[in-house]
């Protein structure tokens, strides 16, 4: 299935998909969403159970940004969920408190309505490398243990930890069975199928050259045009379209992964039994588990200067080996990159322009479960459901002055790339 896509260990395990036709002539349509990964599709899947006709837009295919080749954890709740409690305050807490565990439990809702095989696999550990890691990861877990006793949370120590992993690497350690990882591009895949049969039409090879806003929309692209009541941006980083009012607002950043070849299951028995996805607690963190077919995927060195690596097996080769140096002399079989978007406010940016152009992006590494989430959750605002979409549309946005100018952007990048230094340094205390 490799053809289309970046290489990657996720083209190349899919297996055969249903394909869409590019987009001609003219359309109508309630909704046009405008991203074919996971936010564009979990929107797709919402607004037509609601029964409103959607046409959705992908410039390449199904899954071909970050939404399908990303390191494929289902990490509970959003980076900037404190920063959005604490602007809401007591009077909202319940309601973002249950944001926390919403992503998946749709995800795992569609898995089972749509009969998605996506090897999803329960239980995530975030480890610690050093004493003063440690000490902040066992206090969120004694806050998660009271507030979601029934997750399934367990603290190890320095030596349980290694009896798990296969490795000393790490001090200590917290398991949430509630988490876990999945196949991402797999995924997208169901999801797609799934609008498909609740009457979304889906055009991959389509990528939109132009919005004219109105009380109609008009979406263009080189050989078709849908006119629609709504549209949603859902593109995240891969948007190129003009649009003045969200440019500057977010940064891209680089994030690599390496896939060994199969090992043998003794093997794979001795380094991670209950084949738990692993991430340590670091800013820039390394995330690392094993594939249904038994290779490690080991994924970190997240980029923020824009400079991709010139091997990627060469950056994370060595940085795998220190934590399983048993694993000397492993083949590579598989590296790849790309792209994730990270909003200067740390707050996912869910909004709408205007009356009727929405938008939905930067999830900064929490994409599975945030972008089907916010998918949702801007479906559910299209057709009036708006409160969740309140609590992230009204929060303030931080932007670059005059965001649109490359040059300021270029500027904007560097200068969380300068932050970043500064967390890496501080990781290693």
């Amino acid at each position: 299935m490799q053809a289309g896509y970046p290489a990657s260990w996720y083209a190349h395990s899919a297996g055969v998909h249903d394909q869409y036709p590019a987009l001609n002539g003219e359309h109508q349509a309630d909704v046009c969403i405008i991203g074919g990964g996971f936010t564009g599709l979990s929107a797709a899947c919402t607004l037509a159970e609601a029964g409103r006709e959607v046409i959705l837009l992908e410039a390449h295919q199904i899954g071909w940004g970050a939404s399908g080749r990303n390191g494929g954890q289902l990490i509970r709740g959003f980076v900037g969920q404190e920063k959005v409690e604490k602007y809401w305050g007591a009077n909202h807490a319940k309601a973002i408190d249950e944001l926390t565990w919403a992503g998946h439990d749709l995800i795992r809702k569609r898995i089972d309505d749509y009969d998605i095989n996506c090897d999803l696999t329960p239980g995530w550990l975030e480890v610690a490398t050093t004493p003063r890691q440690l000490a902040s990861l066992y206090h969120h877990y004694n806050e998660m243990e009271s507030q979601y006793p029934d997750r399934g949370w367990h603290y190890m120590g320095a030596e349980e930890l290694a009896e798990t992993i296969g490795t000393d690497r790490f001090v200590g350690g917290v398991l949430s069975m509630s988490d876990g990882h999945l196949h991402p591009l797999k995924l997208c895949l169901g999801l797609a199928k799934g609008a498909a049969s609740q009457g979304a039409i889906i055009h991959e090879h389509s990528p939109v050259i132009e919005i004219k806003p109105g009380e109609k929309v008009r979406v263009f692209t080189a050989d078709g045009e849908v006119v629609a009541n709504h549209v949603l941006l859902a593109a995240n980083v891969h948007h190129h379209l003009p649009v003045r009012e969200l440019a500057g607002a977010s940064s891209a950043a680089g994030s690599y992964i390496i896939a060994t070849e199969p090992l043998q299951e003794d093997v794979l028995n001795t380094l991670n039994p209950n084949r738990y996805a692993i991430c340590d607690t670091k800013t820039v963190c390394d995330y690392f588990r094993m594939s249904s077919d038994g290779r490690v995927l080991f994924g970190g060195r997240v980029n923020y200067s824009g400079r991709k690596p010139a091997s990627i097996q060469a950056k994370l080769l060595p940085r795998l080996l220190k934590v399983w140096p048993q694993l000397e002399g492993v083949k590579i079989s598989h590296e790849w990159g790309g792209r994730l978007g990270v909003p200067y406010g740390q707050v996912p940016l869910i909004g709408k322009l205007g009356g009727n152009i929405w938008y939905g992006a930067g999830y900064t590494g929490h994409g599975v479960n945030m972008g089907n989430l916010a998918g949702d959750i801007l479906g559910r605002a299209i057709v009036g459901e708006q409160d969740r979409f309140d609590l992230f549309a009204q929060m303030p946005k931080r932007r670059v002055p005059l965001g649109h100018l490359s040059c300021l952007r270029w500027l904007g990048q560097q200068a969380v790339s300068l932050a970043i230094l500064y967390y890496r340094i501080r990781d290693r205390l």
